[in-house]
């Protein structure tokens, strides 16, 4: 098989459960394996310090009794790190086994990188059109003998499929080798995904589409290159649980072209709240339950403080939770040098806390004229208020071209659209034709005011009001 200098370590490992950041290895198998033969092998069951559920046990055999004697991880660390050292791990859904691996070593301080190769990408590529890629499917089909939920039998049922790919691969005169390393080169796709639907991403500003198997929206994101963020999906090594069943949940992926990082935003923002993607969190159904309100006391001061979402009248922000609006409370108090007990984040009864430090001017016991504090407060507000009740943001389009045009009409936001450059009228009758009607909400608010206030803001700004 290939280069005989190169080592391969096949292995199995067999966990408390499938999320390698909250469950723990129960038994671990390495098959060191020289190209020709196994040169050397380590099978142990390894103590989790935790309890194995009910359906561990009936899926593995292995059960609490079995692991209270067993050495703990820390104890075998060491072999593992001989026998992998230079070698590249091959396992069956490889990304699983090697997960686990990491994670038990990040719990000890140590950082384990290893190059490793699927072998069930490797017969979707040998083998293409089969209904299934289970080990157990593939080991039948091919004669050889079975796996059984305990680490050492996978392996060898592994290398076994690993040199049954070889001899397919010589027998319709395919060049494993190279095979073997263009998988090492793609390792990071999920198995579903090929290096030709990647290479079909553009690099270019847009939002992108994961689909299951039977076609159903996972996940909707934005990038300025869609194929350099896709990858990075791919490329953190299965960190969280989330990330790993997304990645094995992975069948399909489309994506839109927008040109304009605005608009990418505004219809990520959109397609997560109209379809409801189970892996996209921040925007989907998202209970507000207090809002930032501006208000004039009997003294003339101009206050920013917070209130229940649902009597907040047209708040300027709205928050999920007390903790996000009060942290961001808090940063606008030290931006603008406002007031803590003015933004009602103090309480005293005298002056606010932060007074004695010297780090407020002292509007909260009159020390400060309320011109003087307003005129700060007005800078904070720039932030939340539209330039103008209606204007338009002209951008990059889908090609050089092509542009962009957002529009906010009457202080609500009405969509977007595309229009050559040279066809493009800066006139409010021209553009409104253009536009196609899209949801206003808090959120859409946010991402323009939040681009608006970009120091690298460089878009057109149309004022229709401004005469």
């Amino acid at each position: 098989m290939t280069d005989q200098l190169q080592q391969y370590a096949i292995i199995d490992v067999e966990t408390t459960g499938l999320s390698p950041k909250e469950d723990r290895v129960i038994e671990i198998s390495v098959l060191k394996y020289d190209g020709r033969e196994i040169v050397d092998r380590f099978t142990t069951l390894v103590n989790p310090e935790i309890r194995l559920s009910p359906g561990i046990v009936r899926l593995t055999g292995i059960d609490n009794s079995l692991l209270k004697d067993a050495p703990k991880f820390y104890e075998i660390a060491r072999k593992i790190v001989t026998m992998t050292d230079g070698a590249i791990i091959i396992g069956h859904n490889v990304r699983f086994d090697y997960a686990f691996l990491r994670h038990e070593f990040s719990r000890l301080g140590y950082r384990y990188v290893r190059k490793h190769l699927c072998t069930m990408r490797l017969s979707r590529k040998i083998m293409p059109g089969l209904p299934s890629y289970r080990l157990s499917i593939l080991a039948k089909r091919l004669g050889l003998a079975l796996p059984g939920h305990r680490a050492e039998k996978d392996a060898e049922t592994t290398l076994a499929l690993l040199k049954s790919l070889e001899d397919i691969s010589i027998d319709e005169e395919d060049d494993f080798a190279g095979m073997l390393q263009t998988e090492l080169k793609t390792s990071v796709l999920p198995a579903g995904i090929s290096r030709e639907k990647i290479q079909t991403l553009p690099e270019e500003t847009g939002i992108y589409f994961f689909y299951d198997i039977q076609g159903q929206l996972l996940y909707v994101g934005k990038s300025l290159s869609v194929r350099k963020r896709v990858l990075g999906h791919f490329s953190n090594d299965m960190s969280t649980s989330k990330s790993q069943k997304m990645k094995a949940l992975v069948r399909d992926i489309d994506f839109i072209i927008t040109g304009s990082e605005l608009v990418a935003l505004l219809l990520e923002s959109d397609f997560i709240k109209s379809e409801q993607p189970p892996f996209n969190r921040s925007q989907r159904n998202v209970k507000y339950r207090y809002g930032l309100v501006a208000s004039i006391d009997k003294k003339g001061y101009h206050r920013l403080s917070l209130d229940h979402y649902g009597k907040a009248d047209d708040p300027l922000m709205a928050f999920s939770n007390r903790a996000k609006a009060e942290n961001y409370v808090l940063s606008l108090v030290k931006k603008y040098e406002l007031c803590q007990k003015m933004a009602g984040i103090d309480k005293s009864k005298e002056a606010c806390f932060q007074y004695h430090l010297k780090a407020c001017h002292g509007a909260c016991v009159g020390a400060e004229s309320p011109d003087a504090y307003n005129a700060r407060v007005k800078d904070a507000l720039q932030r939340f208020n539209y330039p103008s009740p209606t204007f338009a943001i002209i951008g990059e389009g889908r090609s050089k071209r092509e542009n962009s045009v957002v529009l906010v009409e009457n202080g609500i936001y009405q969509g977007f659209g595309f229009v050559g450059k040279r066809k493009l009228k800066r006139e409010l009758d021209f553009i409104r034709p253009l536009v196609k009607t899209r949801p206003d909400n808090q959120d859409i608010r946010k991402i323009i005011n939040s681009y608006l206030n970009r120091k690298t803001f460089r878009d057109e700004l149309i004022d229709f009001d401004a005469g």
